[in-house]
C-alpha cells in the first residue's frame, strides 16, 4: 500500500463506486477516522468528500451527541460531539444544521437538513419523530464505516416505536434530571429526562438478522471495511427482534450493570 496519504478524490472515488453512494441521497454516517487510514485534512476531509458524492441535493446526517455537562447545560452552537472527529467536523463545517436536544443531537448537511432536524425537541433523544426516525421515513441509508451495528444509533428508535418494557427507565448518572438546552439565538428550553436509552452492545443480533436476510452490502472506504444497508431494513429487523423477544437488544454481558437491571425489567422485577 502506498505511503501516500488518502486525499479527497480518493474518498469521492470509494464512496461513489466501493460504497455506492448517490448523488441526491439521505446518508446517516457513523465514522471511524482512524479506521480509515491517513486522510490529508483528517476529518474535515472525510466530511467534504461524503458532501461532494452526495452533492447539495442529497442530506447528510450524523449523530452529535453529547454527554450531560455538571452543570446541566447545553449549547446548540458549541458543546462539542463526543461521538468521533468526523461527527465533530460535520458539526463545525459550513452549512450545518445541528438538531436541539441537549444529549442525542443529530448535524445535517444538504437539501433537507433542516427538514430531518426540525422540532427534536418535542420528541426523545432516539424517539418517535427523532431525526434518525424521519430520515429514515424518508428513505435513508446507512454507511458504517469502520464500526459495525453496536454503534447504530437507528436501533434505539426501535425500542421507541415498541415501547421496550425497560424504556423511561434511565440507567446512567446524569441523565435522570432536567437538563438545559441554548439554541443558536439563545434561547433557553428545559428538557426532563424522557426515554433516554440504554446500552448498545447487543445491538449485533440486528447485524447478524440482515446478514442473515442478505440486507447489508459488504464494502469500503480507505482502509475501513463498511457495512451499507437501508434505514429501513434495519428498523424492520430490530422492531422484530423486539416483538419476537423484549429483551432482544439487550447484551448478554455478565459486566453489563445497564443490561442486566433492563432484563430484569423485562422479566417483571
Amino acid at each position: 500500500m502506498s505511503d501516500r496519504p488518502l486525499q479527497r478524490d480518493d474518498l469521492v472515488r470509494d464512496l461513489r463506486q466501493r460504497c455506492a453512494i448517490r448523488p441526491g441521497a439521505i446518508l446517516i454516517v457513523h465514522a471511524s477516522l482512524k479506521a480509515i487510514g491517513r486522510v490529508e485534512g483528517g476529518a474535515a476531509t472525510v466530511v467534504a468528500a461524503l458532501q461532494e458524492a452526495l452533492t447539495t441535493s442529497g442530506t447528510l446526517l450524523m449523530p452529535t451527541f453529547s454527554h450531560p455537562t455538571r452543570d446541566g447545560v447545553w449549547r446548540m452552537a458549541d458543546t462539542p460531539s463526543r461521538t468521533g472527529a468526523v461527527t465533530e467536523a460535520l458539526r463545525t463545517g459550513a452549512g450545518a444544521v445541528r438538531s436541539l436536544h441537549p444529549t442525542h443531537s443529530v448535524t445535517a448537511w444538504g437539501a433537507r437538513a433542516g427538514e430531518l432536524t426540525e422540532g427534536h425537541e418535542r420528541t426523545s433523544g432516539l424517539g418517535v419523530g427523532s431525526p434518525f426516525h424521519r430520515a429514515v421515513e424518508a428513505g435513508a441509508d446507512l454507511l458504517m464505516i469502520g464500526c459495525d451495528l453496536t454503534s447504530c444509533s437507528l436501533v434505539h428508535v426501535a425500542e421507541a416505536l415498541v415501547r421496550a418494557p425497560y424504556l423511561g427507565r434511565v440507567f446512567y448518572d446524569g441523565y435522570e434530571r432536567d437538563l438545559t438546552a441554548f439554541d443558536r439565538a439563545g434561547r433557553q428550553r428545559a428538557f426532563p429526562p424522557v426515554d433516554v436509552p440504554t446500552d448498545s452492545a447487543g445491538f449485533v443480533v440486528v447485524q447478524q438478522a440482515l446478514e442473515k436476510q442478505r440486507a447489508i452490502a459488504h464494502v469500503g472506504l480507505g482502509e475501513a471495511p463498511c457495512l451499507r444497508f437501508t434505514g429501513r431494513a434495519c428498523l424492520d429487523a430490530a422492531v422484530v427482534l423486539l416483538r419476537a423477544d423484549p429483551a432482544a437488544l439487550l447484551c448478554a454481558s455478565p459486566t453489563c450493570a445497564v443490561c442486566i437491571k433492563a432484563r430484569t425489567i423485562v422479566r417483571g422485577g
